[in-house]
């Protein structure tokens, strides 16, 4: 079945509005109109297609200002996508200290080889929650993941580096790297010839463009998993409130609702999203449920001042996995 079968209603213009069409008709139902409203696409989308079937998966295509296409989906089908998620994530959290392990040998290497440049860009989404970044048209709403940043967004600081760059939704971005080694490996990518910052020399010695599905295939193959450089970002943002809630003072004296929010929240900073997105999209509902159970969280607490970092876990991850490990 192609996309113009699976959806076959158009989106076209109309003065400062739309209108729909389907098989060349134009649809005057206004049930179906308030379902097509509902949806919520962004007025800027071009080529905008749309389902008929309230169940399909995919509900509504359309091309960005950046020349992506994007996707609506399903309420139902994201549901199922966050769970599924969210689950993987004891599994991820287990798996991550063999890929640091191996990160931390790659970053060794002398040449900067596919390995050596694929583990720093993971070295960079590990410690800054970074989105692995796609290639996007030139022009107004472009945005830069990891392997998409170029040369011209490294800025030296003191006794640092600045990554300096428009993120997603046009937010910019302001990332500090005093990791070092990374520094070393970034000012070392960045004398390389090219707009992009990250590129590695095959055994030729000629550059080649690193890209996520070069990243990915790196992790699944260090982690033995079915891992995306996109379970960092899950993995991260509930560290990171489990995290807070761990270091609230007097915590079990303080409301839920309010310890959620300041979870959500400061999550939501490092991850750079607004705190509605983070806490639908990133952050396991399991770490929030410890806000409406004091004792249990208190215990964790307790647990937490006594543990150090250990086989490339912080003690807020080691925390998080013994979470995950005694809830369903």
């Amino acid at each position: 079945m192609t996309r113009k079968d699976r959806l076959p209603i158009i989106r076209k213009g109309a003065g400062r509005g739309f209108y729909y069409e389907l098989d060349s008709q134009r649809i005057t139902d206004q049930q179906e109109l308030d379902r097509i409203k509902g949806l919520a696409i962004p007025p800027a989308w071009k080529q905008v297609r749309i389902a008929r079937s309230t169940r399909a998966k995919v509900q509504a295509v359309g091309v960005d200002a950046a020349g992506r296409t994007q996707s609506i989906y399903n309420p139902v089908f994201r549901a199922r996508q966050d769970e599924a998620k969210f689950a993987r994530m004891l599994e991820f959290g287990t798996a991550l200290p063999q890929l640091r392990a191996q990160v931390r040998k790659d970053l060794r290497r002398r040449s900067a080889n596919e390995q050596k440049v694929a583990a720093a860009v993971i070295a960079l989404i590990d410690e800054h929650l970074l989105r692995v970044g796609t290639p996007a048209r030139s022009g107004a709403g472009v945005s830069f993941g990891a392997t998409t940043l170029r040369r011209k967004h490294v800025k030296p600081a003191r006794a640092s580096l600045k990554l300096e760059f428009t993120g997603k939704s046009g937010q910019p971005q302001s990332i500090r790297v005093s990791n070092p080694k990374l520094m070393r490996i970034l000012e070392e990518l960045k004398n390389m010839p090219g707009h992009e910052l990250f590129r590695f020399l095959d055994e030729n010695n000629h550059a080649h463009r690193m890209d996520a599905d070069r990243v990915n295939s790196y992790l699944r193959q260090a982690m033995d998993g079915p891992f995306t450089a996109k379970d960092f970002r899950t993995w991260g943002g509930t560290s990171c409130a489990l995290q807070a809630l761990l270091e609230v003072p007097g915590a079990a004296a303080q409301a839920p609702e309010q310890l959620a929010k300041h979870a959500v929240e400061t999550a939501a900073a490092k991850l750079g999203n607004t705190p509605t997105i983070a806490r639908e999209s990133y952050i396991d509902p399991r770490v929030l449920l410890l806000c409406e159970e004091p004792e249990r969280l208190d215990r964790l607490r307790r647990s937490y001042r006594q543990l150090k970092t250990r086989h490339h876990l912080d003690p807020a991850e080691r925390c998080l996995l013994r979470v995950l490990r005694t809830e369903p």
